[in-house]
């Protein structure tokens, strides 16, 4: 017994030394989707390429959104392309003030408009259900009556959309994105096999007249099953 658990150690630190004496291939290209066990990325070279990340990939500054340039160093294992470490090398850089007067100075807006408009822009913070675990940011810009760029940052959750914006009593922006759910597993055979599939997920932002955000968001995880939450969203920039 002793020797076969001596024997399962060392092989344990040979298959080790093995993986780490493995050099790593180098891409870069544009992130195009992101989540808490994959992200996307679009090649310089052509093509996207799904890498699987998680608890052993090294982010030196922090995760990338969508949109950002990064250098993926990754191998290949059984045809999954797996992320070692993940470099952010180019990121775009918006500030608030400047979108701000740039609404401002549209003349074609109505006061009244262009107030509800300037009134979104900026980064707000909430927790859905009131729950610290659930902690998020959201970052308004480029917003016109065509619509708004977001940018939604959670623990698990990064993306950037395009929002609707809704003008009435109270001013919203809302907008649907698709999420990747690769839980639900299937016994066959002795063995577990898990299946991703995708669905969308509907998020409203509401303008309060005390200067708060009331977002919800809804999702239809598997028919008839249906959840939603909701959080009290405050500026903080």
């Amino acid at each position: 017994m002793k020797k076969a658990i001596v024997f399962s150690f060392i092989l344990f630190l040979l298959l080790q030394i093995e993986a780490q004496a493995q050099s790593y291939s180098i891409m870069t290209g544009i992130v195009t989707e992101v989540s808490s066990k994959w992200l996307a990325i679009k090649s310089d070279e052509g093509g996207t390429i799904l890498f699987r990340v998680g608890i052993r990939t090294v982010y030196p500054s922090r995760t990338p959104t969508v949109g950002e340039k990064v250098k993926v160093e990754y191998l290949i294992d059984r045809g999954v392309y797996k992320g070692f470490s993940v470099t952010i090398l180019e990121t775009a850089k918006k500030e608030i003030e400047p979108q701000k007067r740039d609404l401002e100075a549209r003349p074609k807006l109505p006061s009244d408009i262009l107030s509800k408009l300037t009134s979104l822009i900026g980064k707000w913070e909430g927790f859905w259900e009131a729950r610290k675990d659930m902690h998020f940011y959201l970052t308004i810009q480029n917003i016109t009556l065509e619509g708004a760029e977001v940018k939604y940052e959670s623990r698990d959750l990064k993306f950037i959309e395009m929002a609707r914006v809704m003008l009435g009593e109270k001013t919203r922006i809302e907008w649907m994105t698709e999420m990747v759910d690769d839980r639900d597993r299937f016994a066959s055979s002795g063995m577990s096999t898990a299946i991703s599939r995708r669905y969308p997920v509907w998020y409203t932002f509401e303008l309060q007249g005390d200067g708060t955000l009331i977002g919800t968001f809804y999702h239809r995880y598997s028919s008839p099953g249906r959840s939603t939450g909701k959080a009290l969203m405050r500026r903080v920039d």
